[in-house]
């Protein structure tokens, strides 16, 4: 019987924070461009209140961070005094820049020659509550997931139980052979043991420890991708 090795993205296969930071940062001079002050007003540092008044206002879009992020331009255009019909426009405009810039990410040197070697031997997938697009020319991963899920896209998100179902239903794998590797202890970990599959945590050069209050504990521990070829097959699935 065939085994599903699924990957969370962001801070598994590359750390995320620097690509957003670029992303904001290109964001920032973009609406100054064309919205003289409007990055003073809403630069970084103030992306989290309005993300709040954001969620507070539709709580629903809690899992599907392209739409919180297109609420947010949105918001703040409409604060900046553009009337709604052009801050929606602006918003969709704005929002694509943002993402090319999202997809400009650097992969963990040992990416490659661990998927390369995982793909001989298992079915792999991509299982994100980002909006990473595996397709994208500067991430460029496509050819090692048969099955890509996004929560923006699913409309539910990790640790949530179903999120790992529907990952079981579109491959035809069940959930006791999949292996989910994550870096998140309650998102990757919690999720996906709540859910019946395996997990593995990503603890990159080990440094972090495992804390009492994560109350599921991970099938295996590995502090690099290279470790996983060794520790998936001694899982003996």
């Amino acid at each position: 019987m065939k085994t599903l090795i699924s990957f969370d993205l962001d801070n598994t296969l590359w750390d995320v924070d620097p690509t957003l930071v670029r992303a904001e940062h290109a964001m920032e001079k973009w609406f100054d461009e064309r919205y003289p002050g409007f990055a003073e007003q809403f630069y970084v540092p103030t992306m989290a209140p309005l993300k709040q008044d954001v969620l507070q206002a539709d709580p629903s879009l809690s899992s599907d961070v392209t739409k919180v992020r297109l609420a947010m331009y949105r918001l703040a255009l409409r604060r900046y005094g553009l009337p709604s019909e052009e801050a929606d426009d602006i918003a969709e405009q704005a929002f694509s820049v943002f993402y090319d810039w999202r997809q400009r990410i650097d992969l963990y040197p040992d990416v490659h020659i661990t998927l390369d070697k995982l793909a001989e031997r298992y079915e792999l997938a991509a299982l994100t509550n980002g909006n990473a697009d595996v397709f994208h020319p500067s991430i460029a991963l496509s050819r090692y997931f048969g099955t890509v899920i996004r929560a923006d896209l699913e409309g539910i998100a990790k640790p949530d139980p179903e999120i790992f179902q529907r990952l079981a239903q579109k491959t035809g794998i069940p959930l006791d052979r999949i292996i989910h590797i994550g870096d998140h202890p309650i998102d990757d970990v919690e999720g996906a043991v709540a859910a019946g599959a395996r997990a593995i945590w990503f603890n990159r050069h080990g440094a972090r420890r495992w804390r009492s209050e994560w109350s599921t504990t991970p099938d295996a521990e590995v502090h690099s991708l290279r470790e996983l070829v060794t520790v998936i097959k001694n899982m003996g699935l």
